[in-house]
C-alpha cells in the first residue's frame, strides 16, 4: 500500500513537470511564431498583458532581445515576475503596472509591441506607433486574429553608411530631425574610453537600416598595460539594445599616441541595407556580415591588410597597404620589419558577387594620400601625390588629372648625425580633405580649397582654407553652399566661389580657452556640429546658435548625426567633470510635450501605518546602515575588528550584487541586475527575504528604524519594513512615467540612486541624469515613516542661446595658460571657462553633517541650492564608477573646478602638480576618512596607500580652493605611505 501510494505520488508530480514543460514549450513555440511573423530580429519587445509572464519570457530568445510586460493587475505582475525570476532572466526581462491609456516609453524606442488586444481603456494605436521605433512592428490579436503594422521610417530622417556620411565624402547628413540635444534616447557601455593620451578605444561609428556599428577596444580604463580586446559590435539605432560582437584578432596599436592618427581607423568599414563590411583584422580580408546577426556571409580574398572601405552603387572600393597597412606600422608587433611608406592598391569589387572589377595601383610607395578616396556618378575620386585623379568606377580607367599643389609637410633632409630622411606625411596622418558634390569634386589642403569639375577636370576657382586642431581640413557643404572650417564665416556658391551668406562670428558661440577637440566636424543642412569643447550647433536657417559643453565625443573621430539623433561615443576626457556626460549616448532634440501620466505619486503598501517592530531600535556604533557607513560617506568606523579575518559564513548570491548595509541583525544588499533587495541574518547567512523593485537598485538601501529605504532605476524611491521585506510605500520621484534603456536594461528617464541619504529624520533622493536634459533632475526630501514630500528643489540649466543680432557684453577676455574667460563666462547660463562649467550631473548623495550635496553642488537640510561651496567626499565622475580611468578620482574638497590652468587631471595626475598648482586636498581613487585622518589609495607606476591628516566639517570654516598655488601650500600632508601590489578595489577603515 505504502508502494502504492509513493508510485502515485510520484506519478502525480511527473504528470505536472510534464505539464508546466508542455506549457513552457507551447509558450516558447508561440514566441517563435510571433518574431517569426514580425521579422524582429533583437531589440525591445513590449508585451501589454503579460498575464502569468510565460509569454514574456519565452519572447527573450536569445541575447539580442530584452523584453518588458505590462499589466493593469498587480497579482499578474506579482505571478510574472517570479516566473521570470525561475527563468534565470529577470533584468533582461522586467515587468510593470500599466496605469493610464499611456505606454511608460519614450518616442521611437520600441521594436516590437505584442498585444492580445488593444480596445476601450488599453493604450489605443497611436500610442504605440508613439512608442515604435522606426520599422517597430505592432502585432495586435484581436478576434483571434493576428494584425501585423509596421511603424514607417520618417523621411526626414538619414543613415549615415560611411565615415564622413557616404561615399562621396560629404560628411553633411540630409537628417532635418536632428537638432539640439535634449533628451536621453538610450546610453551604453563603455562608461569610459580606456585613456585620453592613446588611441581612442572607439575607432568610427556608421549606421544603416536602424542599428548603428562600431570597432571598439573593451580592454579595461585602468590599465593601458592590458592588451586590447577589439571588436565590432552592433547594436539597435533607437534603443542601444546589443545585438551582436565580433571578435577582431588584431587592430591599431593601443598605446600609440593619440594625436598621432591613425586617420584611417574610422574608414576600415561601412554599413549599407542589411549588410556591413569590415576587415576584422589588419591581416584579415574584407567581409560582408549580416546586420541583423554579424554571421558571415561573403569574404573577399586578397583584401588583406585593407586601410579604407567605401562603397558606392553596390561596388566596394578598397585600399589596401602592402606589405601591412598603414595603421599597423607604429606597432613593433605587427611591422614585420616594414618601413613608411608602404604600397597602396585600390581595388573595386561587385559586393554582391565578389567579383574584382578592377584594380589601382599607386607607381610608387606614398602616394594615395589617405581619407580622399571617393566616389560619386560614376566616377572615383582621390589624390595621389601633388594630383586629384578620376577613374572610371566601371573599369579603372583613368578620365582625369589635376595638378594641386602638395603642401603636406616639407621632407627633412638627414641631419649630420646621418638620421634617416623623414617623409614628407607622418605615417598614419594627412592633412588633405577630398569630396565629391554634385558635378564638382572639392579638395582642400592647410594653404587652400579648390573646386573641380567632376567631368572635366579642370580646376574652376580656389580660395584660402585652413586645417583643424590636428586633424584635416573641414569641407562641408551644406544647405547648398560650402562652408570651410576652422571658422566657417562665410558660406559660398560652391560652383563659382560667390560669397553668399556670412555666418555668426563663431568666437561668440564657442567657449574661449583651450583648443579644438582632435576630430573633424560634421553638419545637417540645418546645422554645422562644431567640437570646440562640447557640441555646438551653427543655425545655418534661422541664426539661432546653441552651445552644448556638457556633451563631446569621441577623440579622433567626434559625434555622429543620424536617425533623428546625436551619437556621442565614450570618451576619457577631463574637461568639465561638473557636468559631462560619460558613456556612449544617443541624444534627441526638443521632443513634443505629452500629457504626464496619471499614476498615484505616494502608493501605500500593506505595511503603510503598522506599527514599529523588534527592528525599529536605533542602529549602534557596530552596524552600518548606510552605503560606506555613513550619510558623510566616509567608510569608516570606530568598531575594532581582528587583523585576522576568517569566514563566519559564505552565501553565493549570483550575478552582480552591490555593497552591504548591517543593521539590527539584518544584512541587505541588493541584485543590481536583478532589481532584488535581498535580507540576510547577520548571524548565519540565511536569507530573511527579497523584494523585487521596478528597475535596477544600484547601491545598498539604507536602514532607518526598522525600515530599509532606496531608490530604483524605475524612478520610484521605496520603503520596506526591515522585518519582513513588506512595502511600507513607493513614492514617484519622477515628473512622468517615461523609460528608455539605459545600459542594457529598461530603466526611467529619470532613475534614482539606490542609496537614500537620512539625515535628521529626512530621506533625500534625487530623480534624472543630468540638469541639461529632460528637464533636469528633481530632489526631493521625504517623510522616511510616511513617504510624503517635506522638501523639493528641481536642478536645471538652461542652454546657452547665441544669435547673430543683439549687442555682445564686452568683457575683456582674460588667458589662464590653456584655459581663459571672456563674457560668455560671466554671462551665458553654462559659466563656462575651458574646463568648468555650470550643471551637474547625479550621484549618490553625500552630507558633511550640516548640508546635503549633489557632487559639487550644496543643498541645505530644506534642499534649497546654498552659493557657497565647502567641503565634503565627491567623485570626479561617479562614487559608484569602478572603472579606475585615469580622469576619475575621489576627493575631499569643495569641487570648485573653475579658471583653472589646464584640464584637473594633469594636475592631479602629477605629484607636486602642474602649472605650480597643486591639488591641495586628500584625493585618490579610493578614500576613507575620520576627523583626524585621511587614508587612500593613488594610482602611479605602482599603487600607493597614504594616510594623511584631516580636520572635521564645520559649518563655519572658511573653504580654501581646492587647487592653490605650490608655494601656498603648507607641506607635505602625507603621515605615512606604501606601494602595494595588489589592485585595491575598496577601502574600509576599522578601528
Amino acid at each position: 500500500m505504502k508502494h502504492a501510494k509513493l508510485t502515485s505520488i510520484a506519478l502525480l508530480y511527473l504528470q505536472v513537470v510534464l505539464y508546466i514543460c508542455s506549457g513552457a514549450q507551447a509558450q516558447e513555440r508561440q514566441a517563435a511564431r510571433i518574431l517569426e511573423a514580425t521579422g524582429v530580429k533583437g531589440g525591445l519587445i513590449v508585451h501589454i498583458g503579460c498575464g502569468d509572464g510565460k509569454l514574456t519570457a519565452a519572447l527573450c530568445a536569445n541575447d539580442s532581445y530584452i523584453v518588458h510586460g505590462l499589466d493593469r493587475d498587480p497579482e499578474n505582475i506579482a505571478k510574472a515576475r517570479e516566473h521570470v525570476s525561475s527563468r534565470k532572466l529577470y533584468g533582461k526581462v522586467s515587468l510593470s503596472q500599466l496605469t493610464g491609456n499611456g505606454l511608460p516609453f519614450i518616442d521611437n524606442l520600441v521594436n516590437l509591441v505584442v498585444a492580445e488586444d488593444i480596445g476601450p481603456g488599453a493604450p489605443g494605436m497611436d500610442e504605440v506607433m508613439r512608442v515604435l521605433a522606426p520599422n517597430g512592428v505592432a502585432y495586435v490579436k484581436k478576434a483571434a486574429q493576428w494584425a501585423k503594422t509596421v511603424k514607417p521610417r520618417p523621411t526626414r530622417i538619414s543613415e549615415w553608411t560611411h565615415y564622413l556620411y557616404d561615399a562621396a565624402g560629404n560628411a553633411v547628413s540630409k537628417d532635418a530631425i536632428v537638432g539640439p540635444p535634449r533628451h536621453i534616447q538610450w546610453t551604453a557601455e563603455p562608461v569610459w574610453s580606456r585613456n585620453h593620451h592613446t588611441l581612442a578605444s572607439i575607432s568610427g561609428v556608421v549606421s544603416a537600416q536602424g542599428r548603428i556599428f562600431y570597432i571598439v577596444d573593451e580592454g579595461p580604463a585602468s590599465s593601458m598595460e592590458v592588451q586590447a580586446k577589439w571588436s565590432m559590435v552592433a547594436r539597435d539605432a533607437f534603443n542601444g539594445i546589443l545585438l551582436w560582437k565580433r571578435p577582431i584578432s588584431s587592430w591599431a596599436w593601443h598605446q600609440r599616441k593619440f594625436r598621432s592618427g591613425p586617420v584611417q581607423l574610422p574608414r576600415t568599414f561601412v554599413a549599407e541595407g542589411d549588410r556591413v563590411y569590415a576587415a576584422l583584422g589588419l591581416e584579415a580580408p574584407v567581409t560582408a556580415m549580416d546586420a541583423a546577426t554579424g554571421e558571415t556571409v561573403k569574404t573577399y580574398q586578397g583584401t588583406e591588410g585593407t586601410e579604407e572601405v567605401i562603397l558606392n552603387d553596390g561596388v566596394l572600393l578598397i585600399v589596401t597597404g602592402g606589405p601591412v597597412p598603414e595603421h599597423a606600422v607604429k606597432d613593433a608587433a605587427q611591422r614585420k620589419g616594414t618601413e613608411f611608406p608602404n604600397t597602396k592598391t585600390i581595388t573595386a569589387i561587385q559586393a554582391d558577387t565578389g567579383n574584382v572589377l578592377w584594380t589601382w595601383s599607386e607607381p610608387t610607395g606614398g602616394n594615395l594620400v589617405p581619407v580622399t578616396l571617393a566616389a560619386k556618378g560614376g566616377k572615383v575620386f582621390f589624390q595621389a601625390g601633388a594630383n586629384v585623379v578620376c577613374l572610371d568606377r566601371s573599369t579603372g580607367e583613368q578620365r582625369w588629372h589635376c595638378s594641386v599643389t602638395e603642401t603636406t609637410k616639407p621632407e627633412r633632409n638627414a641631419d649630420k648625425k646621418k638620421r634617416k630622411p623623414q617623409p614628407a606625411r607622418s605615417v598614419g596622418w594627412a592633412l588633405t580633405t577630398l569630396l565629391a558634390y554634385e558635378d564638382l569634386v572639392l579638395w582642400a589642403d592647410t594653404k587652400r580649397c579648390v573646386a573641380i569639375s567632376a567631368g572635366s577636370g579642370e580646376a574652376l576657382w580656389d580660395c584660402p582654407s585652413k586645417a583643424g586642431f590636428r586633424s584635416p581640413p573641414d569641407v562641408l557643404v551644406a544647405n547648398e553652399l560650402l562652408w570651410l572650417g576652422p571658422d566657417f564665416a562665410v558660406g559660398r556658391d560652391p560652383h563659382t566661389g560667390e560669397v553668399k551668406k556670412n555666418s555668426i562670428n563663431i568666437e561668440d558661440l564657442w567657449t574661449t580657452g583651450h583648443h579644438h577637440r582632435c576630430y573633424r566636424e560634421k553638419a545637417t543642412n540645418r546645422y554645422l556640429l562644431t567640437g570646440k569643447r562640447g557640441i555646438e550647433f551653427v543655425d545655418l536657417v534661422s541664426d539661432n546658435h546653441w552651445r552644448n559643453n556638457w556633451v563631446r565625443g569621441v577623440c579622433q573621430y567626434g559625434i555622429m548625426p543620424c536617425n533623428g539623433l546625436i551619437y556621442a561615443p565614450s570618451h576619457a576626457c577631463g574637461c568639465f567633470m561638473e557636468a559631462k556626460l560619460y558613456g556612449f549616448w544617443a541624444l534627441a532634440p526638443e521632443r513634443q510635450t505629452r500629457k504626464p501620466s496619471s499614476a498615484v505619486q505616494l502608493e501605500k503598501g500593506p505595511a503603510y501605518g503598522e506599527p514599529k517592530t523588534k527592528d525599529s531600535k536605533l542602529t549602534t556604533l557596530n552596524d552600518w546602515p548606510t552605503h560606506r557607513g555613513n550619510p558623510l560617506r566616509s567608510g569608516s568606523t570606530s568598531m575594532k575588528i581582528s587583523s585576522r579575518l576568517k569566514d563566519a559564513w559564505n552565501v553565493s548570491i549570483g550575478g552582480k550584487i552591490s555593497a552591504p548595509v548591517i543593521a539590527n541583525g539584518n544584512v541587505i544588499l541588493s541584485a543590481i541586475d536583478e532589481h532584488k533587495i535581498i535580507s540576510l541574518d547577520a548571524e548565519n547567512g540565511q536569507k530573511k527575504w527579497t523584494f523585487t523593485a521596478g528597475g535596477r537598485v544600484d547601491s545598498p538601501p539604507t536602514i532607518y528604524r526598522g525600515l530599509v529605504l532606496f531608490g530604483s532605476a524605475d524612478g520610484c524611491v521605496y520603503c520596506l519594513r526591515l522585518s519582513d521585506g513588506e512595502l511600507v510605500w513607493r513614492f514617484r520621484a519622477v515628473p512622468d512615467e517615461l523609460n528608455t534603456v539605459a545600459l542594457g536594461q529598461v530603466e526611467s528617464v529619470w532613475p534614482v540612486h539606490g542609496s537614500t541619504l537620512v539625515e535628521d529624520g529626512v530621506a533625500y533622493a534625487a530623480a534624472g541624469r543630468s540638469s541639461y536634459i529632460d528637464g533636469g533632475i528633481i530632489l526631493y526630501g521625504l517623510d522616511p515613516t510616511t513617504g510624503k514630500t517635506i522638501y523639493k528643489e528641481h536642478v536645471r540649466n538652461s542652454h546657452p542661446m547665441v544669435t547673430s543680432a543683439g549687442d555682445k557684453p564686452q568683457i575683456e577676455r582674460q588667458k589662464i595658460d590653456q584655459n581663459a574667460t571672456d563674457a560668455k563666462t560671466f554671462t551665458a547660463p553654462d559659466k563656462s571657462d575651458a574646463f568648468s562649467m555650470e550643471g551637474v550631473t547625479t550621484d549618490i548623495l553625500v552630507s558633511d553633517g550640516n548640508s546635503i550635496f549633489m557632487r559639487h553642488l550644496r543643498f541645505n537640510r530644506q534642499c534649497v541650492r546654498q552659493p557657497e561651496l565647502s567641503r565634503h567626499l565627491f567623485s570626479t565622475s561617479r562614487l559608484l564608477d569602478d572603472a579606475e580611468n585615469h580622469r576619475s578620482h575621489w576627493v575631499l574638497g569643495t569641487g570648485d573646478f573653475s579658471r583653472i590652468a589646464v584640464a584637473y587631471s594633469w594636475i592631479a595626475n602629477r605629484r607636486g602638480g602642474r602649472k605650480d598648482v597643486h591639488l591641495a586636498v586628500p584625493y585618490g581613487i579610493l578614500l576613507a576618512f575620520d576627523d583626524e585622518t585621511v587614508w587612500g589609495v593613488r594610482r602611479g607606476e605602482a599603487y600607493t596607500l597614504f594616510a594623511e591628516t584631516h580636520r572635521p566639517f564645520s559649518a563655519t570654516e572658511k573653504s580654501l580652493p581646492d587647487f592653490r598655488k605650490v608655494e601656498d601650500d603648507a607641506g607635505e600632508r602625507w603621515k605615512w605611505s606604501v606601494d602595494i601590489d595588489v589592485r585595491p578595489r575598496a577601502i574600509v577603515r576599522a578601528g
